[in-house]
């Protein structure tokens, strides 16, 4: 049971997006970025952008060619949307991706993506979700299933079991704790 009352409570993810009637996938992988609500309206914004056949992975924020937009891998491409409506987009698909280089310093990561027609590099990724979709995108083009330890999905897992009391505030804060290190 949480100490702060709910009206006081700033709404989660999937309460701030709930009447935007998103896919679940996309609705996850929102719930599992670390980002806030800035990010919003580019979420409800990237489902147009996406095909029925492709699921969301996962999703970040970003910035490409010096503006900040979305970072999202499918299972078939990566794609960056701009939260500008001119700003620069790229859709890269997966077949096409030769390698995905990332790495995180001073808290903020870089990725990297090498394409036969040159590369693309999305930098100002909050802490390692950089490389978690790196290895993530990795996976996919192998065609192995995704890594079960990612620690902004346990985060999000863990806040919902919380959420419906499930385990109580001085546990969830322990095991966020641990996983926190992770990052």
């Amino acid at each position: 049971m949480s100490l702060i009352p709910p009206w006081l409570r700033p709404p989660h993810v999937r309460e701030r997006l709930a009447s935007y009637h998103l896919r679940p996938d996309v609705l996850d992988a929102a719930a599992a970025m670390a980002s806030d609500q800035r990010s919003d309206t580019y979420v409800v914004r990237l489902e147009a952008a996406l095909t029925d056949s492709e699921t969301v992975l996962r999703m970040m924020d970003g910035r490409h060619a010096r503006v900040m937009g979305l970072l999202v891998l499918t299972s078939e491409r990566i794609h960056f949307r701009s939260r500008r409506r001119t700003g620069p987009n790229f859709s890269v698909p997966l077949d096409e991706v030769l390698a995905i280089e990332a790495y995180t310093r001073r808290g903020t990561g870089t990725a990297r993506i090498i394409t036969p027609y040159g590369s693309l590099t999305v930098d100002q990724i909050l802490g390692r979700q950089g490389e978690m979709l790196a290895a993530d995108a990795q996976a996919t083009i192998r065609g192995e299933p995704l890594p079960e330890r990612d620690p902004l999905r346990l985060l999000a897992k863990l806040r919902a079991l919380r959420e419906s009391g499930a385990i109580s505030a001085t546990e969830f804060e322990i095991r966020k704790s641990a996983i926190r290190r992770e990052i």
